[in-house]
């Protein structure tokens, strides 16, 4: 089971629902024995962990693969170089 907190918290965040998704919400919740706090405050601190989405900058990874694509052929030759000695 989580550790539950023990350090008494003042602040609120107020989120609004239907009746229905709160009282299943709120069920579930309980059937697990965990509360709403919980469960909420564990998503907010895996949300704030998690690395943010970046949107991939293509350019750069182009120019990343030619430039391995040109060490590649330099070892190769390199190699190659060695073999025919």
């Amino acid at each position: 089971m989580a550790k539950r907190q023990t350090t008494k918290l003042s602040n609120q965040i107020i989120v609004r629902m239907d009746d229905e998704t709160k009282e299943a919400f709120m069920n579930k919740a309980n059937a697990e024995g965990k509360t709403a706090s919980e469960l909420i405050m564990g998503w907010i601190r895996s949300y704030m962990t998690e690395e943010l989405q970046k949107t991939p900058d293509l350019a750069k990874m182009q120019a990343d693969l030619e430039n391995l694509k040109q060490q590649v052929a330099a070892l190769q030759n390199e190699y190659l170089g060695k073999l025919a000695a």
